[in-house]
């Protein structure tokens, strides 16, 4: 029997999807409660073990990593400016949040102070559901991304959802010449792709090889990826 594909849903950001229906201004009252903390690569932007607070990444890119039984390290969410994390605890023993890149910066919110807000504003409210929401997206691609039924469909779909995320958060390698807004700067190595995909990074490198040679994609360059045929992606995604 033919598995169940899962649709891909290319999530927006928390910011992105407020924006949508008008609620960014609504911000105003949660961002007069953060406190910003820079972090260069590889550091850790958060520890926060009693769950006491959530974050919004403001700048650069972050990576969540949890510890299997085994001691196995797995990326399990790549962060974006406008994602919001933290509602589950993401900080508890075993799982860390990583900067990827220098200069990267976090928004800290002191949760009992969000959730007094979200009870005295109802515009606040209806924000916090939102980021809430996005949240809950970017698990549901990550499970669909998961149940493509081979490497390639998983790489392939990985892109587009990393396309739409990088568009929606405004990365600037997004919003250039006709070919360099179809390119999709990869925040992690092959080796981090292969974590977040449960794949051996051999086998992410021949996937993105393939889509090369079927003229899907083109690689200029180690981190860069030109999406040329995104219906063939989607098509090869949503089988």
């Amino acid at each position: 029997m033919k598995p169940c594909a899962v649709p891909l849903r290319e999530p927006q950001s928390a910011l992105a999807r407020m924006n949508a229906l008008g609620g960014v201004d609504g911000m105003a009252g949660m961002d007069a409660l953060a406190t910003p903390l820079r972090r260069r690569r590889g550091e850790t932007l958060c520890d926060d073990r009693g769950a006491r607070f959530l974050y919004r990444m403001s700048a650069g890119a972050a990576r969540r990593c949890a510890l299997s039984a085994d001691g196995r390290r797995r990326i399990v969410d790549l962060l974006f400016p406008g994602d919001f994390f933290g509602f589950d605890g993401d900080a508890r023993a075993g799982s860390t949040i990583e900067a990827l890149v220098d200069g990267s910066v976090v928004l800290r919110y002191p949760r009992r102070e969000v959730e007094a807000l979200a009870d005295a504003d109802p515009q606040a409210a209806r924000i916090i559901r939102e980021i809430a929401f996005a949240a809950i997206a970017r698990l549901e691609t990550q499970i669909a991304l998961l149940g493509r039924v081979n490497a390639v469909e998983k790489v392939g779909a990985f892109l587009l959802a990393l396309e739409e995320r990088q568009r929606a958060c405004g990365q600037p390698s997004c919003e250039r010449s006709e070919i360099q807004s179809r390119r999709v700067t990869l925040p992690v190595s092959r080796c981090d792709i292969g974590d977040f995909l449960a794949l051996a990074p051999e086998t992410v490198s021949r996937s993105l090889a393939a889509l090369e040679r079927r003229g899907a994609i083109r690689l200029p360059a180690p981190r860069d990826v030109d999406i040329l045929d995104r219906a063939a992606l989607r098509a090869g995604a949503q089988r």
